[in-house]
């Protein structure tokens, strides 16, 4: 496994609760971390594929910087510096994204923290099934892996 791991971020807490198992693999095993925060521009417009609202998109981009600015600080108050990159999607899903990074990034894996929904970000990355995916599910209990590095945890999981 690359010691890599790409972690997608939103203003959720769920979200934070996978930075924060991120930060704890990458501190453990030496890993680089890359935080990725993607503007659903798509969602938001009028019906024939424009901006619902002139400054909502750019304020969407300055609130996912921020967002990303804040986990880079987070990562780096432990000792890990962290990568961010902001997208700004008009057509694609934020999975395809995500995947897209990862892979070109060459990834070993990604963390995601998720709210446990079915059709969430997290079920639609590992659906993809390129890169192993781990997620952290905000609420409930963790299953901690026990000794062994990120890179066991993926092999376990592939």
């Amino acid at each position: 496994m690359s010691p890599r791991i790409l972690v997608p971020l939103d203003s959720s807490i769920a979200s934070l609760r996978g930075l924060d198992e991120a930060i704890r693999l990458a501190v453990r095993d030496n890993c680089a971390l890359r935080l990725v925060h993607v503007v659903e521009a798509a969602r938001y417009d009028d019906g024939g594929g424009r901006p619902a609202g002139a400054d909502l998109i750019p304020w969407m981009e300055r609130a996912g910087a921020q967002i990303l600015q804040l986990g880079r600080a987070r990562a780096e108050a432990a000792g890990i510096p962290a990568q961010t990159l902001l997208f700004t999607a008009r057509t694609a899903c934020v999975a395809d994204i995500v995947v897209e990074q990862a892979r070109a990034w060459e990834a070993g894996l990604i963390v995601i923290g998720t709210s446990g929904r079915r059709e969430g970000l997290g079920q639609a990355v590992q659906a993809a099934g390129v890169i192993p995916v781990r997620l952290v599910v905000h609420g409930v209990q963790e299953r901690e892996s026990g000794p062994g590095s990120a890179h066991e945890d993926v092999a376990a999981a592939a």
